[in-house]
């Protein structure tokens, strides 16, 4: 693949994983991609709430990131993380206000919750 059909994978993995796995399972990822090959900016890309998270997370509560990253379970916990965070971004207009302040430490809230919680499970 080349690096920029590389770059809409990943993004697509980011932005929508189910669509991704059913594109691989259906041997139609390639075609799918070329399709989007039109695109000229990535920045037209929304931002993930996944992206957003991991931020909070890495910044943070950075110590669980660090272990959850040398465990291999980022992603597990992110969509853990993402479906605890759920109502709150909801609540503060995700993605139009990412950047809210407000919105940043009602993350850190929930995401402190769901350590609490044992969402770290044990690490």
């Amino acid at each position: 693949m080349a690096e920029p059909t590389i770059r809409l994978a990943e993004a697509l993995v980011r932005l929508d994983p189910a669509l991704y796995i059913r594109l691989q399972d259906e041997n139609t990822l390639a075609e799918y991609l070329a399709d989007l090959d039109g695109i000229d900016s990535f920045s037209a890309l929304p931002s993930s709430p996944l992206d957003f998270l991991e931020d909070v997370l890495e910044e943070d509560f950075h110590l669980h990131w660090l272990r959850f990253h040398e465990a291999g379970i980022m992603r597990y916990e992110l969509l853990n993380i993402c479906a605890a965070c759920e109502i709150t971004l909801k609540e503060f207009g995700w993605p139009e206000t990412d950047d809210n302040r407000l919105l940043r430490y009602a993350v850190i809230t929930a995401i402190d919750d769901y350590l609490q919680e044992g969402g770290s499970n044990g690490l």
